[in-house]
């Protein structure tokens, strides 16, 4: 355990330490800023000469949808290649297999750091939304307050298995460009195939991202919550498991 806990220590600091992903963070909180300044004005504006009050604060739950979609996957797929791919192309990986450390292990400290990043910037969007809806918009009170911070939490399971088919992608590219590129066409044929082909709704794990609306909202019945897991548990274990097998495997 303590070989485990000093991998994924290592891989979480090297994200840390990185100003890139601190910027991210940052460019996070000031869109947050931007938003709900910009829609606290419009919200006056079209008040005074609407005569009806629209407020476009962004709300914990309005804020989600955007960052789930769009930067949180980009910021899986560059910290998964900076760990997998990179290092591997740079031949870091060498120094690092050389500790006494299992592949698994350290192949699941990669993930786990990643998935870490990932907790800290959505625990920042859900923070700094909610201090400004409270601020610039109609303030929630502490139920609304629960829902969105659990809805927050439905989403890492759906980001982790994001995170371990993108894992998957990083171990096969051989450099970071392509690697980055592969992962964003892959997510962007998948988020499009369910619009074409409805059929594919139900089978692309990308399709149950967004699923906490299910859970918080009106739920569906219970077999069809239970096939919702089934099928994110079964994509990540499948990732996980192929991952691992390759990473023990592959020759750096």
């Amino acid at each position: 355990m303590s070989a485990f806990s000093a991998a994924y220590t290592g891989e979480l600091s090297k994200l840390i330490k990185r100003k890139k992903y601190i910027v991210f963070i940052i460019i996070g909180l000031v869109i947050c800023l931007l938003w709900a300044l910009i829609g606290s004005a419009l919200s006056g504006l079209i008040g005074r000469h609407g005569g009806f009050f629209i407020s476009l604060a962004p709300t914990p739950m309005g804020a989600l949808p955007f960052f789930l979609q769009v930067l949180i996957p980009l910021l899986i797929f560059m910290s998964i290649t900076d760990l997998i791919t990179t290092e591997g192309a740079e031949h870091t990986m060498k120094a690092i297999l050389c500790r006494p450390v299992e592949r698994w292990k350290l192949y699941s400290g990669k993930l786990l750091a990643v998935m870490t990043y990932v907790s800290i910037y959505l625990a920042c969007v859900f923070i700094i939304s909610t201090v400004l809806n409270q601020l610039l918009g109609r303030p929630l009170n502490l139920s609304e307050i629960f829902t969105a911070f659990i809805s927050y939490m439905l989403t890492l399971p759906t980001l982790a298995v994001l995170a371990t088919f993108a894992a998957l992608v990083a171990l096969v590219g051989r450099s970071a460009t392509l690697t980055m590129l592969s992962l964003v066409a892959l997510y962007l044929m998948m988020s499009i195939l369910p619009i074409i082909f409805p059929i594919f709704g139900e089978l692309l794990f990308t399709s149950y991202i967004g699923w906490y609306r299910l859970w918080i909202g009106a739920r569906p019945a219970a077999p069809r919550l239970i096939h919702m897991l089934i099928i994110v548990i079964g994509y990540g274990t499948v990732f996980f498991i192929a991952g691992s097998l390759l990473f023990e495997r592959k020759e750096y």
